[in-house]
């Protein structure tokens, strides 16, 4: 029997999520405030709609749920779920605040229920296969520089209040500081240079340059913001270790190419690509595995947590001028 599910928002990511949901379990209803997307939603996908979270959760028998909801409602939405014993599988960035994070890790630990989020970057394979060398006679990563430009741009209030979206550094760049935590460890120290580069958005930083150390002595650059376009759509990591030299690279969101050569052997590079990869579908397929074996997360609400506060420390350092120690 597939698992029975629902999404909880619908706009952008919530429509990617029951894309996938409707190819890999039974998606049984879905909820958002907006009337006229709800019923169009709905209708499509031939389920219920609901404008309320509870009335939702009263009416349907549901195993998971998917939160695509802005960053500022993930907790209490996550309390509603986890109550009843649904799993969560929670967008990014995992809440505005740190304090919220650690109270959904709480509940959920609690109610013994799963707690995902969304960060599906960590399960792109050249990531992973990053990872995997890293651990092995490539060794640690000891030295890594990131771009992130993200393209487009936003209108919703929401995306831009410090009290729910934090900007881009928050709702975007959280993907950069999940990627380097996920690959080299805890963060010790932030220091950034934050700004703003076109003129709509004074109300909020729009690029940051910021420095990490890690607990392991190793250090990291991020270049990160909503500041490029469709035509120069990329992301790339650019690694060094004691052993070698690796860069993954590609298009922006979707980094599948990866390239790494030994210092023994410099002129022999290794190199592979992963075109096509669907991350949204690993991250889902993943979510249920670990519903029905009890394995925790890839992306888990710890690691959820680490990368939003890296994000605060980023937005803090580049207001004070001054290093964040975490």
């Amino acid at each position: 029997m597939k698992m029975r599910v629902g999404v909880i928002g619908l706009a952008g990511v919530g429509r990617i999520h029951i894309n996938k949901w409707l190819e890999i379990a039974e998606l049984v209803s879905v909820c958002d405030l907006d009337s006229t997307v709800l019923a169009q939603v709905a209708k499509s996908c031939q389920i219920n709609g609901y404008r309320n979270v509870e009335q939702m959760l009263d009416k349907e028998d549901l195993q998971a749920i998917s939160i695509c909801t802005p960053p500022k409602s993930h907790l209490s939405i996550t309390q509603q779920v986890a109550d009843r014993g649904i799993h969560v599988l929670c967008e990014k960035p995992m809440a505005s605040t740190v304090s919220d994070c650690q109270a959904m890790i709480d509940i959920c630990s609690r109610q013994s229920v799963v707690l995902q989020i969304g960060h599906k970057k960590r399960f792109l394979p050249a990531i992973q296969r990053l990872k995997e060398i890293s651990e092995g006679d490539f060794g640690p990563i000891q030295y890594i520089v990131h771009r992130y430009p993200h393209p487009g741009t936003s209108n919703r209030d929401w995306f831009w209040a410090e009290d729910d979206g934090g900007g881009p550094i928050l709702e975007n760049a959280v993907h950069a500081a999940d990627i380097l935590g996920f690959l080299m460890g805890d963060v010790t120290r932030v220091y950034a240079e934050g700004g703003n580069l076109l003129a709509d958005r004074r109300s909020q930083i729009d690029c940051a340059v910021y420095t990490l150390r890690f607990a392991s002595g190793a250090i990291g650059m991020v270049n990160a913001g909503m500041v490029s376009t469709s035509q120069f759509n990329f992301e790339d990591y650019y690694v060094a270790t004691s052993a070698g030299v690796a860069e993954v690279k590609g298009k922006f969101d979707s980094a599948d190419t990866i390239r790494y050569s030994f210092r023994s052997h410099p002129d022999q590079v290794e190199e592979k690509s992963f075109p096509n990869f669907d991350s949204f579908r690993a991250e889902i397929e993943h979510f249920v595995d670990c519903i029905e074996t009890g394995a925790i997360p890839l992306a888990d609400g710890h690691s959820g947590m680490k990368a939003v506060a890296i994000c605060r420390a980023v937005k803090q350092s580049s207001a004070t001028g001054m290093p964040i120690e975490l």
